[in-house]
């Protein structure tokens, strides 16, 4: 199964928060061969405003086996447009598409469920 993580299922892992487990868990599946992660750019980009690329390093290098990465181009600023919610997460939406997920995991339900298949990441 092939999974689009959003944004903030990184931070909760990365920043401690009260939902770190459940991201811990699914990287731990992706390792044990259960999940391949999609990686976007956009997502590179979003951690780096807020986290320091030493302290995710070490994450991605351990996940490189299970990674898939997907970058965003051009075109897709402007498909992106025409997909009916925030602008960052028709994004993440469109990257999604683009990389043929089978699932968005996101704690921000409402944003992505109506548009594309998405799961919390307690559920998984």
């Amino acid at each position: 199964m092939k999974l689009y993580l959003d944004t903030n299922v990184y931070l909760d892992y990365f920043m401690n928060r009260e939902k770190s487990r459940y991201s811990f868990n699914i990287f731990r599946k992706a390792i044990k061969c259960k999940y391949h992660i999609i990686l976007s750019d956009q997502v590179l980009y979003e951690l780096s405003k807020i986290i320091e690329y030493s302290s995710t390093k070490f994450l991605f290098e351990f996940l490189k086996n299970k990674l898939i990465l997907i970058k965003l181009e051009a075109n897709d600023k402007l498909e992106a447009k025409l997909i009916p919610t925030h602008y960052s997460d028709a994004l993440h939406i469109l990257l999604a598409r683009k990389a043929k997920a089978d699932l968005i995991v996101t704690n921000n339900i409402r944003d992505f469920a109506s548009i594309f298949k998405s799961e919390r990441p307690e559920n998984l």
